[in-house]
């Protein structure tokens, strides 16, 4: 049997018609959003291919880095799709209160799983937010390694105004990413737009972007560059921020490094360091 890896191929991720998966060069994949029609709103099935995608380019053991982002210039993700999600509630009708309870805590328990898989791969992801960035979009980007924004980009905390506190884990993992609480709070009562220069102050985003094509374009260099690092190294890295992110103590994270370095350093790293142009 051969030990050759098969290299990336498009056309095994085309049962997920909901997106489009592509290669911009070996190691770094690009997985966009393809609902133009609804601006890429959300429906189960959007969620579970989402998961589904990310979890086996992750897998594949040529990736070092994804790029997730829309291909349309007016919006990221206007979020939840509400015809869906109201067509889901009506078919709970009929049953009792306890049966409602379990399959709306399992809806929701499946659906924060599928959203925050960015979060729980070893790779690491980029997102370009433009346009409209509403409700479930800020749960994404919350999730995702790097975030970068077009001058367009509007966000909003949208949860609020439909009557609900977000539940798909923003409210969760942003107090961890921003610098400031106090903003956060307020976005998150009052459901408020926010721009992209907010975002930047808030410590949403890292970079704004004049629009799509060169937020693409700076994304791509962005994810060239980490690209040509080694994998374990690329890996390593982001699995001890997010670890910590995610509240492992930094003892634990200093452990956990030693132990991963000290299984990974060996005759070939010597030979690899020594080609390094500093």
């Amino acid at each position: 049997m051969s030990d050759e890896i098969a290299p990336f191929n498009a056309d095994d991720y085309k049962q997920y018609d909901e997106f489009i998966v592509s290669e911009i060069e070996e190691g770094f994949i690009h997985v966009q959003f393809n609902n133009p029609r609804s601006l890429n709103a959300f429906k189960e099935s959007t969620w579970r291919q989402y998961e589904a995608i990310l979890t086996k380019v992750d897998q594949h053991p040529e990736t070092n880095v994804i790029l997730i982002s829309s291909p349309i210039a007016k919006a990221f993700t206007s979020g939840l799709n509400l015809k869906a999600a109201l067509s889901m509630f009506g078919a709970s009708e009929g049953l009792s209160r306890h049966q409602q309870y379990n399959k709306m805590h399992s809806h929701i328990s499946d659906f924060q799983r599928a959203i925050g898989t960015p979060a729980r791969i070893n790779t690491p992801t980029i997102a370009l937010l433009n346009g409209i960035n509403y409700g479930l979009a800020l749960d994404i980007a919350a999730t995702v390694s790097i975030r970068i924004a077009t001058k367009d980009a509007k966000f909003s905390i949208r949860e609020i105004k439909i009557g609900i506190p977000a539940d798909i884990g923003s409210l969760q993992r942003l107090p961890a990413l921003v610098n400031n609480k106090s903003l956060l709070f307020q976005y998150a009562l009052t459901g408020a737009f926010f721009n992209a220069d907010e975002a930047l102050k808030l410590g949403l985003v890292s970079k704004i972007l004049p629009d799509l094509a060169s937020g693409i374009e700076y994304c791509k260099n962005l994810g060239s560059d980490i690209n040509g690092h080694q994998q374990w190294a690329i890996k390593g890295t982001k699995s001890s921020l997010q670890d910590i992110i995610d509240g492992t103590s930094v003892n634990d994270g200093l452990r956990n490094i030693a132990v991963y370095n000290a299984s990974n350093i060996d005759e070939k790293f010597g030979e690899a360091i020594g080609q390094v142009k500093l």
